[in-house]
């Protein structure tokens, strides 16, 4: 095996083209350190109470263990979790399920057009362009906006990067703050020592509030942060403490790495100081699987070779040494047969910092396979290393390079050269959360963690309702706006299934009568068949129109297709019969259409004259700013325009 000092040298030779790449990719990652843009936009009151989770390495998964608690003990509660996996919703659960997408593109709408009142009031206070508010800083608002529409009782948050200039340190009320394991990450925006950055990390404290603090860390990173506890009016417990509480815990049928003992205790102190008579059974909470998608996760991967390969793969976000080391453990006790190859694909992050030389050296063997790959950067990421770079590191540590992967860098090809290289081998994803989440993305992987997504509700309702009177609905928005009117009918509050809970009584089923039943079924089955006529039609007639229907004339197949759309309308037919019977009218469109006193059991409140008046100026704002630029005098005609009708309202010259 190479040494550390052959990949170092190495390293020197490639990296010389990397800092040009870095600095064409950093133009595009936008993060910026502060609370004066988000708490703008940040409400005033909190209805949750927060739990704020910070450090390096395992924020995440302690967030994932606190809300597996939450949900043993029946509490309602959020977690905001980053980075978001696949879509930019998926960072936002509401009771262990995914936030849904329309709620969340609605919330962040709310968010974005707050900031822009805001930004107006700051320009002309100020005299400066206030910018935009950053894609973190957006979710981060929007996720505290979703917990106070859902009414829960707890939010758990990660900390994005840093502390107490984190977008998340703008919460107002925090009960609980935890830091996990910190290392030398980030280092060139929260410094060179790992002293130093956690000094930063340590600015999630809050005076009054308990601070847990993972054990394992090094003695000066305790003594760093129980010093900046003492200075704010706090106090550290370290993760130890919760040995007892753990007692029961299988360690036979959990074997559980040092690094998620760590977790689970720190998580379970948490835990005690925000409920301290409240037990939790571990084995039980284990059994749960609460854990984060991409972390040491198999997906498999069938569906996406086509079948070449049956095996799942292994994929880790591992994405600094600490978390390298932890994975290169766990290959070689759990993975690693013998001398087996494992075939690599890796995508790592950019950064002056990180280790590169020593997180190769920690996985690879030289009977390795290897394939390096870039992932698609987002606005907060940061720039992918260039595959060029870590290829020219890998021929050191491997044998021949025919080992070494030289396809287009992208996930999806290096997985199919992975797997066919491999064979039913072992296959492991790893590097960076951002690869893991272009993985995911890709068609045919089938994730082992599959978590829920919340139902639309009421906001989303009332959306589509105004909007399929605007324009007609794509076919995901039907679907939505379907279910929307699904969830508002079964609510608790209008179904009768659930009239008896009010009085503390169990929920009983509403009584069927079998003709109703068979009705039902009836329905049911003559829907179906609609369906399926109607898809054989179309894919019929698409076919034709392509030219892929051979040895078939033009007579036989509208002989065809007339058979396929008479037994369609008479199975139509039938359906609609039936669903008459069973609903006593014809089904009318615009029956769906509800008022929004039906939806929200409360009349719309009407926009005033000053509201109107400032919003048909947001809609002029970009136009008057280009003005504005060029006219310097322009910004007191802009005022102009909006006191004066403010001033004819009020009755005032």
């Amino acid at each position: 095996m190479p040494s550390v000092r052959d990949v170092r040298r190495a390293l020197t030779h490639v990296r010389a083209a990397m800092p040009r790449a870095k600095q064409v990719l950093n133009k595009g990652r936008s993060i910026r350190l502060g609370l004066e843009r988000i708490t703008r936009v940040v409400p005033e009151e909190q209805s949750w109470a927060g739990v704020h989770v910070g450090g390096t390495n395992g924020k995440g998964s302690i967030c994932a263990l606190l809300a597996g608690m939450f949900k043993l003990a029946g509490i309602s509660h959020g977690a905001f979790i980053s980075p978001a996996m696949p879509e930019r919703h998926n960072g936002i659960m509401i009771n262990d399920r995914y936030v849904n997408k329309r709620m969340y593109e609605l919330e962040r709408q709310h968010v974005e057009d707050a900031f822009r009142r805001v930004a107006t009031r700051w320009a002309f206070s100020l005299g400066e362009d206030a910018g935009d508010l950053t894609p973190f800083e957006l979710d981060t608002a929007t996720a505290f906006r979703v917990f106070d529409k859902m009414h829960v009782k707890y939010g758990i948050v990660e900390v994005g990067m840093g502390g107490a200039t984190d977008a998340t340190n703008a919460m107002r009320q925090k009960s609980v703050t935890v830091i996990s394991k910190i290392d030398l990450d980030h280092r060139e925006y929260l410094g060179d020592t790992i002293e130093e950055i956690a000094k930063v990390k340590a600015g999630i404290m809050k005076m009054g509030v308990p601070c847990i603090v993972d054990d394992s860390n090094t003695d000066s990173v305790i003594k760093v942060l129980g010093a900046h506890a003492v200075s704010i009016g706090t106090q550290i417990s370290v993760s130890s403490n919760a040995l007892p509480l753990i007692e029961e815990l299988d360690l036979e049928k959990f074997k559980l790495e040092d690094y998620e003992l760590q977790n689970l205790l720190s998580a379970r102190l948490a835990f005690r100081h925000l409920f301290p008579h409240l037990d939790v059974d571990v084995n039980k909470l284990l059994s749960m699987k609460p854990y984060l998608p991409g972390r040491k996760e198999y997906v498999g991967v069938s569906g996406f070779t086509d079948g070449l390969r049956q095996t799942s793969i292994l994929v880790d976000g591992a994405h600094n040494m600490l978390g390298v080391e932890a994975l290169a453990k766990y290959v070689e006790t759990r993975v690693r047969t013998n001398d087996e190859p494992i075939t690599w694909v890796m995508g790592l992050s950019a950064s002056e910092s990180k280790p590169f030389a020593e997180m190769i050296e920690a996985l690879l063997r030289p009977q390795d396979n290897v394939a390096f790959v870039e992932y698609t950067q987002g606005p907060t990421d940061p720039p992918a290393v260039p595959a060029e770079l870590g290829s020219g590191v890998a021929k050191v540590a491997l044998k021949d390079e025919s080992q070494l992967y030289d396809g287009e860098p992208d996930i999806a090809s290096a997985v199919q050269w992975a797997c066919s290289k491999a064979g039913e081998g072992p296959v492991i994803v790893t590097g960076s959360l951002y690869l893991v989440r272009d993985l995911y993305q890709l068609d045919g992987i089938e994730r082992q963690i599959k978590i829920g997504t919340r139902r639309p509700g009421r906001s989303q309702l009332w959306h589509y309702t105004q909007l399929s009177q605007q324009r007609a609905l794509t076919a995901e928005e039907e679907q939505e706006y379907k279910k929307a009117r699904r969830h508002w009918r079964l609510s608790p509050l209008r179904n009768p299934a659930f009239r008896t809970t009010q009085e503390e009584g169990p929920p009983q089923r509403p009584i069927v009568s079998d003709r109703v039943r068979e009705l039902q079924r009836t329905a049911a089955h003559h829907k179906k068949q609609v369906d399926g006529y109607r898809a054989a039609i179309a894919s019929i007639e698409n076919d034709s129109n392509e030219g892929k229907v051979a040895g078939a004339s033009s007579s036989d197949l509208s002989a065809v297709v007339d058979d396929l759309k008479r037994r369609h309308a008479e199975h139509n037919k039938t359906y609609n019969s039936t669903m008459f019977k069973l609903r006593g009218y014809v089904a009318n469109p615009d029956q769906k259409h509800m008022s929004h006193e039906k939806i929200y059991g409360r009349p719309e409140k009407r926009r005033g004259r000053i509201a109107t008046i400032l919003a048909q100026f947001e809609e002029d704002e970009p136009q008057e700013q280009e003005h504005m630029a060029a006219t310097p005098s322009s910004g007191t005609a802009i005022k102009s325009k909006i006191l004066q009708p403010s001033r004819n309202v009020l009755g005032k010259n």
